[in-house]
């Protein structure tokens, strides 16, 4: 497996670089490739934790699923939800790299240009038989907010997640992710509810 910075439509950096990481690396699907092969049976539907405001940031930890929180930030009014709504976006991305199964949730929380880019993306793991898993660490924060529109970061630190190709285990840091990684993404807020939409997410550096 070798670290690969280039990402499909600059989207998720995990999926993105197990898209094309095995020894024999294969082109990517394209955008007309069926999606239905990753998307996740009804029993395995989560609910989003945010799907209200509560006024208050959630730790949206889970042991179980892998994938831990950093300090909440200290964000008030309008930053709650939409740092709520980040962490929701970063479990559910979590959930998807790890059981190479579309979480259903992304109807909820990304764009079309999102969502299409986790499908391509999910389609060539499966193919190539990728495997991410391991605790994947995340700190939300850089939260403002204008309107209806807002920006956002997530911190994610790969020092605790493992990689697996048809070639076998690799480090993080043989896989390209030894350092932190800062995911850039900018919301929306869906009109007439207390719900943000991931936009855009891009990566812009460590952290």
């Amino acid at each position: 497996m070798r670290g690969m910075l280039t990402r499909f439509g600059g989207l998720l950096v995990v999926i993105g670089l197990m898209a094309g990481c095995s020894a024999g690396a294969k082109e990517p699907v394209g955008p007309t490739a069926s999606p239905t092969a990753v998307t996740a049976s009804p029993t395995a539907t989560p609910t989003p934790t945010a799907t209200t405001s509560t006024g208050v940031v959630l730790d949206l930890s889970d042991p179980a699923l892998g994938i831990v929180f950093g300090a909440v930030p200290d964000v008030h009014g309008d930053a709650v939800d939409v740092s709520n709504w980040i962490a929701t976006f970063e479990k559910e991305y979590w959930r998807t790299i790890t059981t190479n199964q579309a979480s259903p949730v992304m109807d909820v929380i990304a764009s079309v240009e999102v969502k299409a880019d986790v499908h391509s993306a999910l389609d060539t793991n499966v193919k190539n038989g990728n495997h991410i898993g391991g605790v994947l660490h995340v700190r939300v924060g850089g939260i403002s907010v204008d309107g209806d529109t807002a920006r956002g970061t997530a911190c994610e630190d790969y020092a605790n997640v493992t990689f697996s190709d048809a070639g076998g285990p690799d480090t993080p840091e043989q896989a390209g992710f030894g350092q932190p990684r800062l995911m850039e993404m900018t919301l929306a807020r869906a009109s007439g509810e207390n719900r943000w939409k991931i936009i855009t997410l891009k990566e812009n550096g460590t952290c």
